[in-house]
């Protein structure tokens, strides 16, 4: 594929903005590059209806949006929907489309806990951490994957909800993914989780009871002190720093100020993700055909 989009049709006035994953296209051709890497979240239905409707309002492709609106119904043919859409504009050509396609049918035919996994793993790296934990433990349900992927599968959940704050969860998904896959990997990151929801002492304990070696032990603690001073060079911790020496000198009205624009800006930055999941607990996830 492309590393760089040249756009030769009309560009929208505003973008079309992907739901699953918040991306916005203003493009034909944009579209086209969004949808051959995301096929994966089309396996039981297909974009959401208002896109046609950028089609044929923003983009001007009226004869497009004829075609794909015949082809809306999940339960036909979705090859049909896709091949129409990127036949149209040309921007691919017949060897990549076909390419496409038979990617997509092999992504169909791939058993359904391995494509949650994807899903996750796709979520997870779009920054939609919400997303990304309910299908990680659609994925988990059957007990079918290898130990490996089953594995690989608890390590980004819990990176996930770390992402959400939710650390003790996190803490236990981290256990289980180095239980299936026995990967160190995870044990650094439930380490550097404990080392700063507790202290670096308790996560050394922690480690002497999986029996982790003292040159493991020690590559976990100079991994751990690069990433505290990252963390130190923050804006968070500069913060977190300001509010601590305000408390000190007794300025408690000050501090209170700055800690409530603090906690007002991680809901503004998390709210996305909250509604998303309880979006998720109303409607659910897409399900598969029998």
């Amino acid at each position: 594929m492309r590393e760089s989009i040249v756009c030769v049709g009309r560009t929208g006035t505003k973008p079309y903005r992907f739901p699953e994953t918040g991306v916005p296209v203003y493009s034909y051709e944009e579209l086209c590059y969004y949808l051959s890497s995301h096929m994966i979240c089309y396996l039981y239905t297909l974009p959401e209806e208002d896109l046609l409707v950028y089609i044929r309002d923003e983009l001007g492709l009226e004869k497009l949006y004829r075609q794909l609106f015949r082809l809306t119904d999940p339960d036909r043919d979705q090859m049909k929907y896709f091949s129409a859409l990127f036949r149209e504009g040309h921007y691919f050509s017949e060897d990549e489309i076909r390419e496409i396609l038979d990617e997509y049918r092999d992504l169909k035919n791939t058993p359904y806990p391995l494509q949650c996994k994807w899903m996750g793993d796709m979520f997870l790296g779009a920054g939609r951490a919400a997303m990304a934990i309910h299908y990680y433990r659609e994925a988990l349900k059957p007990e079918t994957m290898g130990r490996v992927e089953t594995g690989a599968a608890y390590h980004n959940m819990a990176i996930a909800q770390s992402r959400l704050f939710r650390f003790e969860d996190a803490k236990i998904d981290f256990v289980k993914a180095y239980q299936y896959a026995g990967d160190e990997e995870s044990l650094f990151y439930y380490y550097c989780l404990i080392a700063f929801t507790e202290n670096l002492e308790r996560a050394g304990e922690e480690m002497e009871a999986f029996k982790v070696s003292e040159l493991s032990l020690e590559s976990f603690e100079n991994r751990f002190a690069g990433i505290a001073d990252a963390f130190d060079c923050s804006e968070k911790a500069e913060k977190q720093k300001k509010i601590t020496y305000l408390l000190e000198r007794d300025k408690e009205e000050e501090a209170e100020k700055i800690y409530e624009k603090f906690v007002r800006d991680l809901q503004r930055e998390f709210r996305p993700e909250i509604e998303m999941e309880d979006n998720l607990l109303s409607t659910g996830l897409p399900v598969r055909k029998e």
